[in-house]
């Protein structure tokens, strides 16, 4: 019997070094491909201004490299193109002379090594939005104030499956620094130019 729990001991422990040396070996993360589009059916934008916009957004941009470290705060890449409309309510507009966009790599959802989110801080995104008036307030994020998209992935294929933007808008003193908020549909995330999926691993 001692010999017996002796083993059971000696596996588990094996099992739980196993885990943890996965789980600490998982520092950076390893992309298919470079280039990507995130197309959304719907963003709103809604403040106290302007009431609630509503518009299809199309956004394009690169990673730095196939692989990243996994560390707080890490540029991960661009946004490089942006195409805002048509408005199914209310008129909005990227600022695209603002372009490019910084992408941060910001914490992920769920348990090492099989994570099923990333989340990323955009810095600098920058939007025009025309309240009931006429008068055209601008918004701009920052990294205290940051957009924040969430990558959801598979942990089966390791497919990022869907994703999802938000955040806050603060604008200028044309609209009195009244701060607004946005939030998308779920929408594809897809390698530029073509429907196939960008798979998204931990090595």
């Amino acid at each position: 019997m001692k010999a017996i729990r002796m083993l059971f001991a000696l596996l588990g422990a094996t099992i739980l070094l196993g885990a943890l040396v996965g789980a600490a070996s998982a520092r950076n993360f390893s992309v298919s491909n470079q280039s990507l589009r995130g197309t959304f059916s719907s963003v709103e934008i809604e403040g106290g201004a302007w009431g609630i916009v509503r518009c299809r957004i199309t956004v394009e941009g690169s990673f730095h490299s196939r692989t990243a470290a996994k560390v707080l705060g890490t540029l991960m890449g661009y946004i490089t193109r942006v195409a805002l409309g048509p408005c199914a309510t209310g008129t909005a507009t990227a600022l695209t002379e603002t372009l490019p966009w910084h992408v941060k790599y910001s914490g992920f959802q769920g348990g090492l090594p099989q994570i099923n989110s990333i989340i990323a801080h955009i810095i600098g995104s920058s939007w025009r939005v025309r309240e009931a008036g006429g008068i055209n307030c601008l918004g701009r994020s920052t990294a205290s104030e940051p957009s924040i998209a969430i990558f959801h992935r598979s942990t089966a294929t390791h497919e990022i499956t869907e994703a999802g933007i938000s955040g806050r808008i603060r604008t200028g003193s044309e609209c009195f620094g009244i701060a607004g908020t946005f939030h998308s549909d779920s929408g594809s995330v897809t390698l530029l130019g073509s429907t196939t999926r960008i798979t998204l691993s931990l090595i």
